[in-house]
């Protein structure tokens, strides 16, 4: 992601309906326009965010 310091993460952890997948979207979105990213989720229980996230 930055050239002199190689790629960045960030995780984001929290309880459900805390918001993490809407601030993901919201960093896709504002980081996409400037950098090459990719979103990694573990959500055990359902398929849903991750696929929101892909569109």
């Amino acid at each position: 992601m930055t050239q002199m310091n190689g790629p960045l993460r960030i995780g984001i952890g929290g309880p459900v309906g805390a918001g993490k997948t809407s601030l993901t979207a919201a960093l896709a979105r504002s980081l996409s326009k400037r950098f090459s990213i990719g979103v990694i989720t573990n959500d055990i229980y359902t398929q849903e965010d991750a696929e929101a996230l892909m569109r």
